[in-house]
């Protein structure tokens, strides 16, 4: 099998080499390109070649400035840097930046190993652990990492400006030169995966045991919906008897969930979170998100000399002023976005919610699988209800998202599954992976939580998965 030292991609970044010799980055040796490219050219004579990006969420540091999100109107970080959570264990900080990065690189071990013959027989092995099925389309998985370290490993202190470059989610500005550089999310659209899964812990907060939970942003519909309310076009009862309402992640004390529904769709339209009442909140400015990374949906160049949020047109503070136009409402608009982030096999989602889904449905089944002692009850939290708000990854990519806060770190069990159990965890997430592209008959349990084993049909999105890059 391979080993983490045999991880063959990481994110070109400028970042130095750090006290380890290792850096957050580096564009790949000619001849190593050279080899990737035959590889994979010789994969799609033999198979089918499918890619997808893991992303170990966060890898930067908390500051106490901003330091995200950077806004090329005001010329300035909009947002903290989300550094992700961590919780105290016998005296030690246990960190989910840390955590999530050990199970995104066995995750790419798994998947890489359908490079090879070899590999594949490695591959298939695990396969048959799960299904009884006599015979497995074979597939080649280019898989990335958006990261392979984090700040802990370079020598630059907290406070210096270049530590969590290689980790913002939105374009920025070089700190010497002041070059537009890409961020993360720009830099997954410069790949033009066909599936992003993005791994996160979460908090429990005070009663809550822990399990698992996907991470949903929703579709043009249901933000024009809410605009309609907040409008008076619409009674508010439309939206509370969607599912939406159900999931709806609230984070101002005090407010109902429509209330927190409307400040979503105010970003997601206007950059701007509204008050409690609705009005436009302009301490709280989010941005032209769509304008803050590098696609083919952002504005023409020049966008800016044309920015005025007091005026008719698509840039607005007001709904009653703004006009949904431009290349990223018309993406927006369209059937795969539908497709991607409504509807779909759950009722809800779509095939981002169906993808986040069935990953912590095989994590489930593969815990209890691949580990015996988990099959007790009570061994595994459940898969919690999803987090619903305008999140920035599923949002800003044409990909299928599988979002997953796949476990709560500041739970015992749930850490230890994270820990004890990564090994598991990383496998039954590559097997997940598998039927998502391919189907699997999985072998029969009565267990709390089965994959239903079907998988997304990819085709029907055309070129679409391509079409995000410029």
């Amino acid at each position: 099998m391979l080993t983490d030292k045999q991880l063959h991609f990481q994110f070109p970044t400028r970042h130095k080499p750090g006290k380890n010799g290792t850096s957050a980055g580096y564009r790949l040796p000619g001849w190593l390109l050279v080899l990737t490219c035959l590889a994979i050219a010789t994969a799609c004579r033999q198979g089918v070649v499918h890619t997808v990006v893991i992303d170990p969420g966060h890898g930067g540091v908390q500051k106490s400035t901003p330091d995200d999100k950077w806004d090329p109107i005001q010329k300035r970080y909009l947002g903290s840097y989300l550094s992700g959570m961590s919780t105290e264990v016998n005296g030690k900080r246990v960190y989910e930046h840390i955590e999530v990065l050990k199970l995104a690189r066995r995750l790419h071990v798994w998947l890489e190993l359908t490079h090879t013959d070899q590999g594949w027989r490695e591959f298939l092995a695990l396969l048959k652990k799960f299904s009884d099925q006599k015979s497995f389309q074979r597939i080649y998985f280019d898989s990335s990492l958006t990261r392979t370290d984090s700040w802990l490993d370079h020598e630059l202190d907290a406070d210096d400006p270049d530590v969590n470059a290689p980790y913002r989610l939105y374009d920025y500005p070089d700190s010497k030169s002041g070059q537009m550089q890409p961020g993360r999310i720009s830099r997954i659209n410069q790949l033009e995966p066909e599936l992003i899964v993005s791994l996160h812990n979460n908090p429990a907060g005070s009663g809550h045991s822990g399990g698992m939970a996907a991470v949903l942003a929703p579709a043009w519909g249901t933000f024009a919906l809410i605009r309609k309310i907040d409008e008076g076009q619409e009674p508010e009862i439309r939206f509370l008897r969607t599912p939406w309402a159900q999931t709806w992640l609230i984070t101002d004390p005090g407010w109902s969930v429509f209330q927190a529904a409307r400040a979503d769709t105010w970003v997601y339209f206007h950059g701007y979170r509204t008050t409690a009442d609705g009005s436009p909140d302009r301490s709280k400015n989010r941005g032209i998100r769509q304008n803050m990374v590098q696609w083919s949906y952002a504005d023409k160049p020049g966008w800016e000399a044309k920015y005025n949020p007091d005026q008719r047109g698509p840039y607005a503070i007001r709904h009653a002023d703004f006009q949904a136009s431009g290349p990223f409402f018309d993406r927006e608009r369209s059937r795969f976005e539908s497709w991607r982030r409504s509807g779909g096999p759950l009722g809800y989602g779509g095939d981002n919610h169906y993808a986040s889904d069935e990953l912590m449905r095989f994590a489930q089944y593969g815990f209890r699988t691949l580990a015996k002692e988990l099959r007790t009850d009570g061994a595994i939290g459940p898969i919690n209800p999803p987090y619903t708000s305008t999140y920035s990854l599923p949002t800003f990519s044409n990909a299928i998202v599988a979002y997953l806060e796949i476990a709560y770190l500041n739970r015992k069990r749930d850490r230890q599954l994270m820990t004890a159990y990564r090994e598991e965890l990383a496998q039954s997430l590559a097997v997940g992976i598998y039927s998502l592209f391919a189907g699997l008959e999985l072998k029969p349990r009565a267990w709390p939580f089965v994959p239903d084993g079907s998988a997304i049909n990819f085709e029907k999105y055309g070129r679409y998965f391509r079409d995000v890059s410029e």
